[in-house]
């Protein structure tokens, strides 16, 4: 019996030892493809305008994975934005909206560039929206945009699919 109860003991530890290890590599993957995304748009805006003017795809242009971590996926996603009766999960650092699964609602905007760089152009995006059914945070899930301007070619593409984004992801 003694064996038992410390086999027990053995599994809670190594639980909860997944639960930090899986919550910090959220964290670490949201802020580092966050940065990515950033560094991608300073420094690569002015050479992807200056490719796409002379009909070129940009260099940094390479495809990737999209992940948006380990927190459960939402049923039901839109191609953007929310399912039906979700809204953005709009949080910070500090917040006390934790899912399920122990992760904090914790980007102000609610979403979260997961890939860059995507389509033939290199335009392409996707995001990560967190989503929230009412007030109930134990409820929060994510879910992952299907590619937004991956065949923009020109600086008016892309204007035009921000509105329609925005417009679709305000409904």
């Amino acid at each position: 019996m003694n064996h038992e109860v410390k086999g027990m003991a053995w599994k809670k530890l190594g639980e909860s030892f997944d639960t930090r290890i899986a919550s910090a590599a959220e964290q670490v993957t949201r802020r580092i493809t966050r940065r990515n995304a950033l560094r991608t748009a300073l420094v690569g805006g002015a050479i992807g305008i200056s490719e796409l003017a002379i009909g070129q795809s940009p260099a940094w242009a390479d495809a990737c994975t999209a992940n948006c971590g380990p927190t459960r996926r939402c049923s039901g996603c839109p191609s953007a934005g929310c399912p039906s009766g979700y809204s953005l999960c709009r949080g910070s650092s500090t917040s006390t909206c934790f899912n399920s699964q122990g992760y904090r609602c914790e980007w102000p905007s609610g979403e979260w560039v997961a890939c860059s760089g995507l389509g033939s152009f290199g335009h392409g995006i996707k995001i990560c929206y967190d989503c929230i059914h009412g007030s109930a945070c134990a409820s929060w899930c994510t879910c992952l945009s299907a590619c937004i301007c991956c065949n923009c070619v020109s600086a008016a593409d892309i204007k035009a699919e921000q509105q329609r984004l925005n417009s679709l992801v305000a409904s």
